[in-house]
């Protein structure tokens, strides 16, 4: 296949719910030369990592996506403005409890995923497999 695929960003408003939707929709425009499991994959994976960062860390600062078509993966990174609060590795979950599945679908859908921190940020990546 070709090279790495442009990394294409999306912003996201302050002080407000994530649009889920448009992210959604924006994915599909984005990965339009991958196919449709791939697509859901990310679609799935993406509203995960934004959520938890809606949920947990005051908000998402920035989604970016790109294809690595070097190594057959879709990279997905996450920004958000807590770099001190960090995910943690899935552990055994209570199954009757309505919270902590987020993270158990990032591993189960990624091939890698992992937290870089800078000054003032922290970013969740996770790599989908295109398929």
């Amino acid at each position: 296949m070709g090279t790495t695929g442009t990394r294409q960003a999306y912003e996201f408003p302050t002080g407000s719910a994530p649009p889920l939707g448009q992210v959604r929709s924006w994915l599909r425009d984005q990965l339009s030369e991958v196919g449709r499991i791939t697509i859901a994959d990310t679609e799935l994976l993406t509203t995960e990592l934004v959520t938890n960062a809606h949920e947990h860390a005051d908000g998402v600062a920035e989604l970016r996506v790109s294809v690595a078509w070097d190594r057959d993966v879709v990279r997905v990174e996450v920004d958000d403005r807590r770099p001190h609060l960090r995910p943690r590795r899935v552990t055994n979950q209570d199954p009757t409890s309505p919270h902590g599945r987020g993270l158990a679908l990032v591993e189960a859908i990624s091939s890698a995923w992992g937290v870089d921190t800078g000054t003032g940020y922290k970013t969740v990546w996770a790599e989908i497999p295109v398929l």
